[in-house]
Parts: C-alpha cells; sequence; structure tokens
C-alpha cells in the first residue's frame, strides 16, 4: 500500500509539464511533501529499480557516444541553457577528467544543489541519482564511475560533447557488433565441426 501511495505521488508531481502554472507548482510541492522519503530509503524493491534504471541509461548514453557524433547530440531540449549556466556557474571546472573529491567537497556540494534547483521543473527526475564517468576517455565501469544528480550529469556530458572529448568512443558500437558477430559466427563454425559425422580412418589393409 505504500508503494502504491508513493508511485501515485511520483508519478502525480512528474505531469506538470515543462511549463507548470502556480497552481500545479504548488499541487506538487504539496504532493512532494506527503512522501516520506525515509519509509523507502532502505526498500529492497526501490533501490533494485534504481539500479536498473541507472544501468540502463548507462547502456543507452553510451551507445549514444558509439555510435553518433557526440558534438551533434542534444541530450535535451533544454542543453543550450544548461551548458550556459554552468559555464557561469562553473568556468573552472574541468570536465575531461572529474576530481570526485573535489565534486563531493561541502562548498561544492552547496553549489551544485543550487545549479540543479535551476532545472527541477524543466528537467524529469532533475535529481535522480546518476552515473557518471570521472574520466570521459574511459568507459563506465566501477572505479571509473560516481553518482550525481540528472542535472549534473547533463551539464558535464553536455560540456564533454560540445568540446568534443567523447569522440574517442565514436565507432565503437560498430567495432563491438562485429565482434559479436565474429564470436558468433565462431561458435556457429565449431557447432557444425562437432554434429558432422567423423572421418573413418583410411584402410590400412586395402591394396
Amino acid at each position: 500500500q505504500k508503494s502504491a501511495s508513493h508511485s501515485k505521488a511520483v508519478v502525480s508531481t512528474q505531469s506538470t509539464g515543462d511549463n507548470p502554472t502556480e497552481e500545479q507548482l504548488r499541487a506538487r510541492k504539496e504532493e512532494l511533501a506527503k512522501v516520506d522519503a525515509s519509509k523507502y530509503g532502505n526498500d529492497a524493491s526501490v533501490e533494485m529499480v534504481w539500479a536498473q534504471k541507472a544501468f540502463r541509461h548507462t547502456e543507452v548514453y553510451f551507445k549514444l557516444i558509439s555510435n553518433i557524433e557526440c558534438t551533434k547530440l542534444k541530450l535535451t531540449k533544454y542543453d543550450d541553457e544548461i551548458y550556459h549556466q554552468f559555464r557561469i556557474a562553473f568556468p573552472r571546472v574541468p570536465v575531461e577528467v572529474v576530481d570526485e573529491d573535489k565534486l563531493k567537497s561541502v562548498s561544492a556540494k552547496r553549489r551544485w544543489r543550487a545549479f540543479c534547483q535551476l532545472f527541477e521543473y524543466h528537467i524529469d527526475d532533475y535529481n535522480f541519482g546518476t552515473l557518471l564517468r570521472l574520466d570521459c576517455k574511459k568507459t563506465y565501469n566501477e572505479q571509473n564511475t560516481t553518482l550525481v544528480p540528472r542535472v549534473q550529469f547533463l551539464a558535464i556530458e553536455i560540456a564533454r560533447n560540445r568540446l568534443g572529448l567523447n569522440m574517442c568512443h565514436f565507432g565503437r558500437g560498430t567495432e563491438k557488433e562485429e565482434e559479436v558477430k565474429d564470436e558468433e559466427k565462431k561458435v556457429d563454425e565449431e557447432k557444425r565441426e562437432e554434429e558432422s559425422p567423423p572421418v573413418p580412418p583410411p584402410d590400412s589393409t586395402a591394396e
């Protein structure tokens, strides 16, 4: 029953659209206030749903930068505004390799929280925990990822794409497909060899 009411609240708070009225914003805040996060923070099913969604997001995003030139990618309809505000708020923050300690410092968290709230009513799930690669030249793995709010992920990845930093991954999608096809072909050949009848040895008594 708790999960059902929580889901209802989440769905209704995301239905205000990109340009909500004041009345919709008030209703949204009231519904959010009714949701007690402490009741769901340790719920294993909620954690599993988050993990599945986060993992799917990493797969989809890496497939995008592997198959499309990153400089042509548009992640949201607010990319220009996100990038503009990011450069104003964090003009000296490097995006090629992110320093996790600096990113998670008390002062940085405070600044990023204010930045993310600029897009609270424009980006769906703006604060949803999203996996960010620390080094953009590397793929997703445990050592190269950190958890950030979705808007923070968007700001850094939009900057990386506009600077062409993710171009090192372009074409890897095709390479991966070729590797899979080669592996499948190899397996098929081995299977056919196993299924084919053995060739009898030559008769040594025949003249």
